[in-house]
């Protein structure tokens, strides 16, 4: 299993607060709602995988989308998340 995740930041994402993860790469983070720890900036957080209801495809396809938390992110930023352990992860922006 690979060791990094890494996402390019879009301007949804740096408004709302949040870094998507694809469904796809689900299985980099721990399953369900269950937390880890973040390293982010030096400090340590809780946190999870959430999702969300969305019906962007039309209402005869609905599908949820998948995001972690994360305010202050810049349109373009590269956020690579490094996995440290079965539960520990850190978090670089470029």
């Amino acid at each position: 299993m690979k060791k990094v995740f890494t996402r390019k930041v879009s301007a949804e994402e740096s408004v709302e607060g949040y870094i998507m993860v694809p469904k796809n790469e689900l299985r980099y983070f721990p399953p369900g709602k269950k937390r880890f720890l973040l390293v982010d900036e030096g400090k340590r957080r809780k946190v999870k995988v959430e999702s969300y209801q969305c019906e962007c495809r039309g209402p005869e396809k609905p599908h949820e989308h998948y995001f972690l938390r994360k305010p202050g992110l810049q349109r373009g930023n590269s956020v690579e998340i490094c996995k440290d352990g079965e539960a520990k992860f850190s978090l670089k922006i470029k």
